[in-house]
């Protein structure tokens, strides 16, 4: 509790060591997971444990930390403060902690606590790449801790209103989930030519795909030709006689497992429709050259893995220096390219990078791409998010626990091109259609966040005393963690 907050009659404060056992994780040799059943569940403290109990995906036939059914389950490490209750008997690995609390404690009482107390306990969390803390600060942390009933009655009530919370909360992410199909339909329409069918109708004599796809390509080649002969009029050379014959063409779809296409629309790789100039897809730089040091409160923006939605750009910030931008410019981002995630979830997922973001590189698992000028931006974005371009990506995309897709992979994705026409109505429609979603997404969210305020202030109010009244014949909370500590004695 913060020093000017003032325990309510009959409660005391104490550490964790004194009302609970606390047992540090210890991770068992990854050859004894099983995702087949085999032993114990084995939680590891790596997902977000939201609900009561966590979702069991792995098992451990040789554990080594055991805790059990109903023990708080504490994450201590990436992220620090996260809790649920084990649902049976489990194995835990080094990013858990179980906490066993005394008879005399309710475990879902602690529960609760802890999570109101979360972001003071993640607060004293150490670490350069990640936090954590210690079995000595999880055992020494401090709660208030009211008498035995008024446990039962604070978690009872709190139970109460969290389940009609709870239900709130479900009904906005089922219409949340609603929003992303609909939103995955209008793309699946526009990647196939469903939604601009119409169109095509009344404009049979559109320029078709195949005469622009031959501008853009033509285009590219004589953007080659002028550098190598700018390079060897700098180097006071003539060009010999098959110099033309270097020119590398680039990567071509493989036609033999793509489907058909609407008439007037061709099959291009990402690198056939890219900018004729060089470096016109590059990802980051890795290693030494952008590291977490480098970066400062103002200057150039680092466009990361959290600026690039789906399909809409995140303005999440992070800067460096104009030194270290100027070093590192071979990279840089503008306003109208299309940025990729080549790590993580829904690959290859992209967007456009909006006005006003100014001075930018790309970070490492970004891959910057500044497609032609005589192509639609805002298309091929939408096309490269849709889920059957996704779904043919797939057999490019490796690893299996951080999935990736490489520079060259990238090059090959496959997408459809309209004609330029076309890919202009389509971009206008889907923008239409995606407006209503991107408005309603947004007051989801905000209710969202306050459901999330909600629960924090009850949370608040009921460990200040405040949400139920006390019973001045309960025996004071100071009584019970004497007994628990003469209890131990004994034993």
């Amino acid at each position: 509790m913060k020093a000017d907050e003032s325990l309510p009659e009959g409660w005391c404060e104490a550490n964790i060591a004194d009302i609970a056992s606390v047992h540090m994780g210890q991770s068992p040799p990854s050859s004894t997971y099983n995702t087949t059943g085999k032993g114990l569940p084995f939680f590891q403290g790596k997902t977000d444990f939201g609900g009561l109990y966590p979702t069991v995906s792995t098992w451990c036939e040789a554990p080594t930390t055991v805790a059990n059914k109903d023990d708080v389950l504490l994450s201590v490490r990436a992220p620090v403060g996260s809790t649920n209750l084990a649902p049976a008997a489990c194995c835990i690995g080094r990013g858990l902690a179980a906490i066993q609390p005394s008879d005399e404690v309710s475990p879902k009482f602690l529960l609760y606590a802890l999570r109101r107390f979360a972001d003071a306990l993640d607060a004293q969390g150490t670490g350069t790449t990640f936090k954590a803390v210690s079995g000595r600060i999880v055992r020494e942390f401090r709660l208030p801790i009211p008498p035995s009933p008024e446990q039962l009655r604070i978690v009872e009530r709190l139970e109460d209103l969290f389940t009609n919370l709870d239900a709130g909360v479900a009904a906005l992410e089922r219409c949340r989930e609603k929003l992303h199909r609909y939103r995955a339909s209008v793309l699946k329409a526009a990647v196939e030519g469903d939604l601009t069918a119409d169109w095509r109708s009344a404009h049979p004599d559109a320029e078709p795909a195949s005469t622009l796809l031959q501008r853009i390509l033509a285009e590219r080649r004589e953007h080659w030709e002028q550098e190598q002969l700018r390079a060897y009029a700098e180097k006071g050379k003539t060009p010999p006689k098959n110099w033309k014959a270097k020119y590398k063409e680039p990567i071509a779809p493989d036609l033999a497992d793509l489907p058909s296409l609407p008439a007037g629309w061709e099959w291009a790789t990402v690198d056939q429709i890219a900018a004729p100039e060089n470096r016109a897809l590059t990802d980051g730089p890795f290693g030494s050259n952008l590291k977490t040091a480098h970066y400062t409160t103002s200057g150039p923006r680092v466009i990361r893995l959290q600026n690039i939605g789906d399909g809409v750009f995140a303005d999440a910030e992070a800067h460096i220096s104009h030194e270290r931008f100027e070093a590192l410019r071979k990279y840089e981002v503008k306003a109208g390219d299309i940025v990729f995630a080549a790590l993580g979830n829904n690959l290859p997922r992209a967007c456009v990078i909006p006005d006003g973001v100014g001075l930018a590189i790309v970070k490492a698992d970004c891959v910057r791409f500044r497609p032609s000028a005589l192509v639609s931006r805002a298309c091929i974005c939408s096309f490269v998010n849709a889920d059957p371009t996704r779904q043919r990506a797939k057999r490019l995309i490796h690893g299996v626990g951080r999935p990736r897709l490489n520079l060259r992979s990238l090059r090959s994705v496959a997408v459809p091109v309209p004609p330029p026409e076309e890919q202009h109505e389509i971009a206008e429609r889907i923008g239409n259609h995606l407006a209503a979603v991107h408005e309603v997404e947004a007051t989801l969210a905000d209710k969202l966040s306050s459901a999330t305020r909600l629960r924090q202030s009850t949370l608040h109010r009921a460990f200040t005393g405040n949400l139920l009244p006390q019973d001045p014949n309960d025996e004071p909370a100071s009584k019970l963690v004497e007994s628990i500590a003469a209890d131990r004695g004994k034993a």
